[in-house]
This record gives C-alpha cells, sequence and structure tokens, in this order.
C-alpha cells in the first residue's frame, strides 16, 4: 500500500514541470496541473518532517509536525499576499481551517469508526485544541463585528478612510494577542506533563530509526518547500481565470477548492491512524493543524502585509465568521465524551459538504459586506 502510494506520489511530481511548461497553454491547464502537482509536493514535505520529528523526539517532533505541517497553506497564502489578491486569501483561510475541522477529522474518524467501532480518546489534549479554536474565532470575529456595529450606527457602508485606519489598527492588535497565544501554546506543550499537551507525541518510538539521513531530510525539505512556492505563484496567478472559465466566486475558490491540494497528504495519513485505532493521533494532527491558521498563519500574514501593496486585515465577511463558528462549535461538542463513532464523522462531512453548498451558491455582489 505504502509503495503504490510513494509510486503514485512519484508520478505525479512530473506535474511540477509539466504545469512550468503548460503556463503557454492557458491559465486552466496551469491551474489544474499546477493543483495536482501540489499533492505530491505537500505529501514529500510532509514525509520529510517525520523524519526530522524522529530525530528531535517526541514532543519536538509533534510540534515540527504541527508547525511545518501548515506551510503548504502559509506558501500559498502568500502568494496570494504577494498578488494583492487580498479576499481569495481570505477565503483561503476559512477554508483551511475548515477543511481539517470538518473534512478531515470527519473522513478519519468515519474510516477508524467502520474498521474499529466506537474510538476513545484523550478528552484533555482535544479540548484544548478546541478551547483555543473558539479563542481563535473570538479573534476573527472581533474586527468584522466591529466594523458592522460602525456601519449600523452611522447608517452607511464605513468609509474607505474607517477602512484603512481603524480596522487596519484593531487587527494589527487582534493579529498580536493571537500570536502571543501562538507561543504560549508553544511553551505550554514543552512544558506540559506527558500526555497533557495539545498536540499529542508522536507514534514513533525511542527505538525507531530514521530510514533518511539529516543531509537528505533537510535537502527535501528544502526541496518541497521550493517546489511548493513555485506552483504556488503559478495557482495564484490561474486561480481567478480558472475560476471565472467556471463561474466560480473567490469564496468558493478559497473556501473549498485551494485547501483540498494542501489538506490530501494529511488525509491519508489521519486516515491511516484513525484506521490503526490510533484515534487520538488522527484528530489532534488536523485539529492542531486547524488552531496553527489562525493563531499562527493569519498573523503572520498580516504582520508581511505591511510590505505588500495590499494590507490583510482580519475583518471577514459575516458569511465567513458565521461557517467557522459553526464548524468549531460541532467539533467542540463532539470532544466533549472523548468517544467517537463512524456516525460523528459522517455528521462532519455532512456540515462541511452542506457549507460548501452555501458557499457554491453565495455569490457576494461587490461592496456587500454580508
Amino acid at each position: 500500500m505504502t509503495s503504490s502510494i510513494t509510486m503514485f506520489r512519484r508520478i505525479l511530481l512530473l506535474l511540477v514541470p509539466i504545469a512550468i511548461v503548460a503556463l503557454r497553454l492557458g491559465p486552466q491547464i496551469v491551474f489544474v496541473a499546477a493543483f495536482l502537482a501540489l499533492i505530491p509536493l505537500a505529501s514529500l514535505l510532509t514525509e520529510a518532517t517525520e523524519e526530522l520529528a524522529i530525530r528531535t523526539g517526541p514532543r519536538i517532533g509533534g510540534l515540527l509536525n504541527a508547525t511545518l505541517g501548515t506551510m503548504t497553506e502559509l506558501i500559498i497564502m502568500f502568494a496570494l499576499l504577494r498578488s494583492g489578491q487580498i479576499h481569495l486569501l481570505k477565503a483561503s483561510i476559512v477554508g483551511s481551517i475548515l477543511i481539517s475541522l470538518l473534512f478531515t477529522v470527519g473522513v478519519a474518524v468515519l474510516f477508524g469508526g467502520i474498521r474499529n467501532g466506537m474510538q476513545r480518546f484523550d478528552r484533555h489534549s482535544v479540548g484544548l485544541a478546541t478551547t483555543t479554536m473558539i479563542l481563535a474565532v473570538v479573534g476573527l470575529l472581533v474586527p468584522t463585528l466591529f466594523s458592522f456595529v460602525v456601519e449600523l450606527q452611522q447608517h452607511a457602508p464605513i468609509t474607505a478612510d474607517f477602512q484603512n485606519r481603524s480596522v487596519n489598527e484593531i487587527s494589527v492588535a487582534v493579529a498580536v494577542i493571537l500570536f502571543l497565544l501562538y507561543l504560549l501554546t508553544v511553551v505550554y506543550q514543552l512544558r506540559a506533563p506527558e500526555g497533557e499537551g495539545l498536540t499529542q507525541e508522536r507514534r514513533c518510538s525511542t527505538s525507531e530509526k530514521a530510514s533518511w539521513s539529516m543531509g537528505r531530510t533537510l535537502a527535501v525539505l528544502g526541496v518541497a518547500t521550493i517546489g511548493i512556492a513555485v506552483v504556488g505563484e503559478m495557482l495564484s496567478g490561474s486561480v481567478q481565470p480558472f475560476g471565472a472559465t467556471l463561474g466560480l466566486s473567490h469564496l468558493f475558490l478559497g473556501v473549498v477548492i485551494l485547501p483540498v491540494a494542501g489538506a490530501i497528504s494529511e488525509l491519508i495519513v489521519c486516515v491511516q491512524m484513525a484506521r490503526n485505532n490510533q484515534v487520538n493521533l488522527a484528530l489532534s494532527i488536523p485539529m492542531n493543524g486547524a488552531m496553527q491558521v489562525p493563531l499562527f498563519v493569519a498573523p503572520l500574514l498580516v504582520f508581511l502585509s505591511a510590505f505588500s501593496p495590499a494590507p490583510l486585515t482580519l475583518y471577514f465577511s459575516i458569511v465567513e465568521v458565521i461557517a467557522v463558528a459553526i464548524a468549531v462549535a460541532l467539533a467542540a461538542y463532539i470532544a466533549i465524551d472523548g468517544v467517537t463513532s463512524w456516525l460523528e464523522g459522517a455528521q462532519l462531512l455532512a456540515l462541511w459538504g452542506i457549507l460548501a453548498l452555501w458557499f457554491y451558491f453565495y455569490d457576494p455582489v461587490p461592496g456587500l459586506t454580508l
């Protein structure tokens, strides 16, 4: 099974030069080739991270997997930031959270439950992750509600000056708080007693040996990162024409389409863990990945946007914030009892499908802040 996946990934890597050659064939072909090429590159990055985690030990390894696990999303979002596609970037932030909390967790729980029946997990670590996610949602909600309330008080859309000053200032302040919370979670993870951290320890034992040398691991890590950066640039340049051809809004492209490429490798790993009854890791990896986006990725992009043509704010549409709030609420509710079943996995997938339909049919009107 593993050899088949490896062979399939090697074949998909051929899409990287194909995507480069396809630059002359039109943005639609470039997008499809770049999108598919991201899948093996993200998988290669995950494999290199796993090798590095074996060498650093279970605790540091868990942090490495949680941090580097969002590297694909960060690179793609940075490419969108560089190209000034702020609305698509914000939709991608929302989509990365939703696909981790609902789709990845849902598929893992579904297949794990079908094979093993009821599965129990550590409520402490999952509960901490969901609590942190709730705080992150509040951080995303504050700039949005702030702008919405001001609009109601003024009985008119917010002015460009207000958008540029007040929303920017509150977004930077919230980003600083969220990033500080991320640093605190790292400190807590490093100092927490065994089994009480937010990130479950890696499944590798102390006797497990890395199959790659350190030089090969770092080389693959660097090559995969550069490859994702190159493909991400092509993807950001072709996503809008691709969406226009199919009549897709930026919300659907960012929330549903773009996050899929970076999530597939994580999805395969989590399904394998759940089927092997390693449900703690199967839930910990995507939930902590979802937590990394609002605590680490989004604040970092806000800071980096100070050097870009268009500043990034944490002012999301009400539709996007409601979708994330619903997803976090359902994930928190499922984490209460410490038990999962295949039906709960199906429920998470159903919610992701419903929200995907919402974003497919919802076509935001320019100037409308809903």
